[in-house]
């Protein structure tokens, strides 16, 4: 009687679990910032950077830092937050360095003219206009390398408030084929995964004031 019971309960167990799974794989958390400006809905597995108290790397330093960094901007800016792509089984690779979802002001471009029209990225390769949650932003495309490493994302810009927003998602990589032995690369799917999760937090963004 007590085994019946036992399989009886496993089994529920395992229909359940798919269902369990996937309410675990899409839990959220909410980042507000400091001053209340303005909010984001994040995927509670992804690693919440702290700024650096000297230099310029972010901490944990595993997750939050590359040879080209990925939470500031290529340009002068003031780091809000960075939130950064955690090492697990669609990363497991030496040739995912990191990825991170981040949210600057530019200080030094103090008029809607200068901050969406103003000096293009390093690396510009695509530009346009889109709407996130009612705010329209200019969004561009950049890249930059060397050493065998590089970064690739896309930033996005808009005047509020009296400020120069940017928010921007990085991804850094090095050369799998530079290893000795060579190491695995990164899959489609691994960078389509990867992806997802920034974006849920940039298409969630919103200013609250």
């Amino acid at each position: 009687m007590k085994t019946r019971h036992l399989a009886a309960l496993i089994l529920l167990g395992l229909c359940l679990l798919p269902s369990s799974i996937s309410r675990a794989q899409s839990v959220t958390r909410t980042f507000t910032a400091p001053d209340g400006s303005f909010s984001f809905r994040y995927w509670n597995q992804l690693v919440q950077c702290k700024p650096p108290q000297e230099g310029n790397v972010w901490e944990p330093a595993d997750v939050c830092a590359a040879y080209i960094p990925v939470c500031d901007g290529l340009l002068d800016g003031h780091g809000i937050a960075c939130f950064a792509y955690p090492r697990n089984k669609f990363t497991n690779t030496p040739a995912f360095e990191a990825a991170t979802f981040s949210v600057e002001t530019l200080d030094s471009r103090k008029t809607e003219k200068t901050c969406v029209v103003g000096e293009p990225v390093a690396g510009d390769e695509k530009t346009g206009t889109i709407a996130i949650n009612g705010v329209g932003f200019t969004f561009s495309d950049f890249g930059d390398g060397g050493m065998n490493q590089g970064t690739t994302g896309r930033a996005y810009r808009t005047f509020h408030g009296g400020k120069c927003y940017q928010l921007g998602t990085n991804f850094a990589t090095s050369n799998a084929e530079v290893y000795d032995p060579p190491i695995r690369s990164l899959t489609e799917r691994d960078i389509n995964e990867v992806n997802s999760k920034l974006e849920q937090a940039l298409k969630s963004f919103r200013f609250l004031k």
